[in-house]
């Protein structure tokens, strides 16, 4: 069975919704969905597939959470590891920096060595406007 680890940061809760949906859409998969603030290297280390998820907030910018983890992702912890990235953020208000979040985490993985698979889920607005989206992903990953 495919491990998975999702690791999150999440302001509003929004990004926490779409890591708990992904999981559910993922029950082949054995997955553990955890907050950033609380991740140990281990959560990555023994997973088959790791997912990271932030929204964007501010002009681009990652989730506050998120940000500390983000800064130290490293080739230790990362190089090989198959990884994927989703995120939540706002089109209409921020359309040139929409989830550019997904796509800072998505470079600073491969940076570091990560098989980043599948493109970059980023979710617009409402998560319930988004559910086939984020199915599909979950699925494809599966």
């Amino acid at each position: 069975m495919k491990k998975v680890s999702i690791i999150y940061g999440s302001t509003t809760g929004n990004t926490e919704r779409v890591a708990e949906m992904i999981k559910d859409n993922m029950a082949e998969c054995d997955v553990t969905v955890a907050n950033v603030c609380n991740v140990k290297d281990d959560m990555i280390t023994s997973a088959d597939l790791v997912l990271f998820g932030s929204s964007t907030w501010g002009y681009g910018e990652i989730q506050d959470d998120f940000l500390g983890f983000y800064e130290s992702m490293n080739s230790g912890l990362l190089s090989g590891k198959e990884v994927a990235v989703f995120g939540c953020g706002d089109n209409d208000g921020f359309p040139d920096v929409f989830c550019e979040a997904v796509n800072l985490i998505t470079e600073k993985a491969s940076e570091c060595g990560a098989k980043v698979i599948g493109e970059g889920l980023k979710v617009d607005g409402d998560v319930d406007d988004n559910i086939a989206a984020i199915e599909a992903f979950a699925k494809s990953l599966a």
